[in-house]
């Protein structure tokens, strides 16, 4: 009896420890990231990577905020296309989605082009602070 009420408390322990670091990372100055995946017009895949790059290269020359901005194009599917965005912060994601270039390029230019759209929130687990500390 006495195995599993240390088994339950144990488990119980690790069950909460792991909750609160997830709640910590959703609610800290640990960084802000997102997955977007568009769904592109098949016919204009060319002139949407030619814009997808173009913003790519402005976010990551202008903001201080942007970790990684990697857009991917799916193997599989030649109009799907996948953006991995991290910032520092919401705030540096709020900076980036405020910024000219990116209402001119995405909003003007770039959403004629999506048949369809999802965004993602998602959080790193094994953030420590530093790229380098980070564990894989």
């Amino acid at each position: 009896m006495n195995k599993r009420i240390f088994l339950f408390c144990a488990l119980f322990l690790i069950f909460l420890s792991a909750n609160t670091r997830i709640l910590k990372a959703q609610t800290s100055g640990e960084p802000y990231v997102i997955l977007v995946e568009f769904a592109l017009d098949g016919a204009r895949v060319d002139e949407a990577i030619e814009l997808l790059s173009d913003i790519q290269l402005q976010t990551l020359e202008n903001e201080e905020g942007c970790l990684v901005y990697d857009v991917l194009l799916s193997e599989e599917d030649p109009a799907k296309v996948f953006i991995y965005e991290s910032y520092e912060s919401e705030d540096a994601y709020k900076v980036h989605s405020n910024a000219p270039y990116f209402k001119e390029i995405v909003l003007k230019k770039l959403k004629p082009l999506i048949k369809s759209q999802k965004i993602t929130r998602v959080f790193p687990l094994n953030f420590e602070g530093e790229s380098g500390d980070t564990e894989i």
